[in-house]
């Protein structure tokens, strides 16, 4: 059985371009365009990582990735924000803590990589010393 990955994002357009760079990965992909959404499919199922994205209309990442991180089941599901905005300050709430944090654009390499290293690494303990950060535009 393949790994399950969740993907979350409110702009379709770019929930299916992230499903469509995703295609030749070894997993199962699952959509959901609202945080609310996100949630109902990791209490239906769990997931070996989550790309979510940073701003959601309703409940935005920070609050779906708290809610995520309550449940025991999914405590340690490897979460990767996605943003195209820098929000340090919303970025450092434990109950929210991300492993790692991509910054739109997204560079297709390393959003693969970071992936796999998450769903290799099944089960992961939370990061200690914080998310990491990367910017497409350095990579």
């Amino acid at each position: 059985m393949s790994a399950r990955i969740l993907l979350v994002d409110d702009d379709r357009a770019a929930l299916f371009a992230l499903r469509e760079l995703l295609a030749d990965v070894d997993a199962t992909l699952v959509l959901a365009a609202t945080g609310e959404e996100a949630l109902r499919q990791v209490l239906k199922q769990q997931f070996a990582a989550i790309m979510l994205d940073v701003r959601l209309p309703g409940m935005d990442g920070f609050e779906v990735a708290a809610a995520i991180r309550s449940l025991e089941r999914s405590r340690r599901t490897p979460i990767i924000f996605m943003s195209a905005y820098s929000d340090r300050r919303r970025q450092a709430r434990p109950s929210a803590m991300p492993e790692c944090y991509l910054r739109k654009p997204l560079a297709p390499e390393l959003v693969k990589a970071k992936l796999a290293e998450f769903v290799e690494q099944q089960p992961q303990a939370l990061p200690e010393a914080g998310p990491h950060v990367y910017d497409a535009k350095l990579a």
